[in-house]
């Protein structure tokens, strides 16, 4: 993908030579890491679930898109406001106008290809709340739960559902919930994912710990991977991936197969970036500097990118290419 955008970007005539029908949109894509994109300056910027596609917003709430930087393409999405207007008065808290933050967002299909596709959010309020649109909605839908369910801390699309995962350790398929009783899971600072792996839905838990040098930052020290078995509301502990390879950061995880990119990527290795959101907050850069590689078989840490984030709203985070 890289290659095709970049020999379009040479001149006119070049780009004109390479439509995108020429380019196998569908083939597997590595996930790219961003530093900083200068089409969302000064907006929170985070990826969907699908290939390519960004969810931004200006911090005033006034304005929110899908965005995608391959094609740049933009679809306008109603704003906070119209959140706002949509809430139980009982939930509004009083001086917060921009509460209404959306800081989860999923789709069902690639707008690239489809217009039949869903997005669902999460933003907060005193607890998280959900919400959906649908193309030529002129405003967001209240997802309808019967009961509270905690904080959203990841959501995902697979087999045609909308999994979501709260810091509860509780994994909600429309209306049923399939409880963690691993107790082990919060000992620590900790991030919990959800990825479909081949034919599998897995759970990821991720481990952080306060750096030495600085209370504020957490680093990473631990992964564990489930595999969860929807039929008996189970999870199961698996130590190896095999060929696949988990990337995980802002918003959500991706899988993808290493055999197609030999040498490139490993196996059996979990790509994370910085999102420990909460701590990050209180650091003056943003954070960034938990950003690696870590291998399910013996536990071993590489980091990849030790330095500052470059925006101190939006930290690096995995992108996969798409016209």
């Amino acid at each position: 993908m890289e290659d095709f955008i970049a020999f379009g970007s040479v001149c006119t005539s070049w780009r004109t030579a390479s439509p995108k029908d020429n380019f196998d949109i569908l083939s597997p894509q590595l996930p790219l890491l961003i530093l900083y994109l200068p089409e969302a300056k000064g907006r929170d910027c985070f990826p969907t679930d699908q290939m390519g596609w960004l969810l931004t917003q200006s911090l005033d709430g006034e304005e929110v898109n899908l965005f995608n930087p391959f094609s740049d393409t933009k679809i306008h999405l109603p704003n906070q406001f119209a959140l706002r207007a949509l809430q139980n008065p009982d939930d509004l808290i009083e001086g917060h106008e921009f509460y209404n933050y959306i800081n989860l967002a999923t789709l069902s299909a690639n707008p690239s290809f489809t217009s039949d596709y869903v997005l669902v959010i999460s933003y907060n309020t005193d607890v998280n709340y959900l919400a959906y649109w649908l193309p030529g909605d002129i405003n967001w839908t209240l997802f309808d739960m019967d009961e509270r369910h905690g904080g959203v801390c990841n959501m995902t699309y697979y087999k045609g559902q909308f999994y979501l995962l709260t810091w509860g350790a509780e994994i909600w398929v429309s209306h049923l919930i399939y409880l963690n009783d691993n107790k082990d899971l919060f000992r620590h600072s900790i991030q919990y994912y959800l990825v479909g792996v081949n034919d599998a839905l897995l759970f990821v838990a991720r481990f952080g710990r306060n750096r030495s040098d600085d209370d504020s930052a957490v680093d990473t020290f631990k992964c564990e991977v489930y595999e969860v078995d929807e039929m008996k509301c189970k999870l199961k502990r698996i130590h190896n991936l095999v060929d696949s390879t988990i990337f995980f950061g802002l918003n959500g995880a991706t899988s993808i197969d290493s055999t197609k990119f030999t040498g490139v990527i490993k196996p059996n290795h979990i790509y994370f970036t910085d999102d420990w959101i909460e701590q990050n907050l209180m650091s003056e850069c943003g954070g960034g500097k938990d950003t690696g590689v870590y291998n399910l078989e013996d536990g071993n840490i590489e980091y990849f990118y030790p330095q500052l984030s470059l925006s101190c709203i939006c930290p690096p985070t995995w992108v996969i290419p798409s016209l």
